[in-house]
């Protein structure tokens, strides 16, 4: 019987940063796949490896990073073995990204509704006026208010949570089967992030875009995500449903992630901290790189990265001590 295969493969992808004349792993030998239509979460703190993670995915690494292995499979083709052309079709086509920072990705000296055409006139797509009408469709389906004004609006004029917006509807507009969102609803406020949220799962519902969300917020993650990667230190160490990864954390790390959550019965109490940092990528890693954090380390935990341990029901984790 044959199977069907994930949209997005990542076989033991590694990608290094250059410090002078050295390369150094801020990505380590880590595997996931993304389904068709499902959204996949990516967690962890600042410095672990999901930006690079997301953007090595269309091969949109800065100059002196680089992936110093592994295979990028979509749709079962190896992005790495695509020529230019063929790459900068996908990306924006098949492919689109959400950045961190949406008042620095627009440019302030064009208008909303040119910036979102922007996409269609690179493919290909329509002519001027056609393209106008397709950009004010996707601002009324994304529920943007007041699409004839937004058009001809300046990104100065918006706030953070509207350009974050629009940076959705310039990441949508091609129909994209992959959504790769980094951080899309960092230093907004609740109501800003609920109405990013709204827009992704509406893309999702709607279009049947694959969406990896990126987050270092573990609520925004729970309220959206059918599973998720936690990573740690360039590793994934644990993976599953959402709801179990996260009613029964198995890796301390994840644990303490967990704890970390403000909560009402916890009310007037010190948030719990995890001591320590996340290891700088120069500094040598043996092991399991939370071992120098972990409250239930041994001995063995430095010798060498764990085998994945299988918890049933697609839940995965990477330690030792269970």
């Amino acid at each position: 019987m044959e199977t069907t295969r994930p949209l997005l493969e990542v076989r033991h992808l590694s990608i290094g940063v250059r410090r002078g004349k050295e390369t150094f792993a801020a990505v380590d030998d880590i595997s996931f796949f993304i389904e068709e239509g499902e959204i996949l979460g990516l967690v962890g703190e600042s410095g672990c490896g999901k930006s690079l993670t997301c953007l090595s995915i269309p091969a949109l690494l800065a100059p002196g990073i680089e992936r110093l292995g592994g295979t990028v499979l979509f749709r079962g083709r190896d992005l790495a073995a695509l020529s230019q052309k063929e790459l900068s079709r996908l990306r924006g086509g098949e492919i689109s990204f959400i950045f961190q920072e949406p008042a620095a990705s627009l440019n302030p000296l064009h208008r909303v509704g040119r910036q979102i055409a922007e996409v269609l006139e690179l493919h290909g797509l329509g002519d001027k006026k056609k393209r106008r009408a397709e950009v004010l469709d996707i601002m009324e389906r994304l529920g943007l208010p007041e699409p004839e004004n937004l058009y001809r609006a300046w990104p100065h004029e918006l706030s953070g949570g509207m350009c974050q917006r629009v940076m959705i509807a310039i990441a949508a507009i091609s129909r994209p089967t992959l959504l790769l969102a980094d951080e899309p609803a960092t230093a907004l406020d609740t109501a800003s992030q609920s109405r990013i949220l709204e827009l992704l799962q509406k893309i999702n519902r709607d279009f049947g875009a694959a969406v990896l969300f990126v987050s270092h917020d573990l609520g925004l993650v729970s309220r959206i995500c059918r599973r998720t990667l936690v990573m740690y230190a360039g590793k994934i160490v644990e993976t599953g449903n959402t709801g179990d990864v996260f009613s029964r954390p198995a890796h301390p790390y994840t644990q303490s992630l967990m704890e970390a959550i403000p909560r009402r019965d916890r009310k007037g109490k010190p948030l719990a901290q995890i001591p320590g940092r996340v290891p700088p990528i120069e500094e040598p890693r043996r092991g399991c790189p939370f071992a120098p954090r972990c409250p239930a380390a041994e001995s063995r935990c430095a010798a060498a990265f764990p085998e994945p341990l299988n918890l049933g029901g697609g839940h995965w984790v990477y330690c030792v001590n269970l």
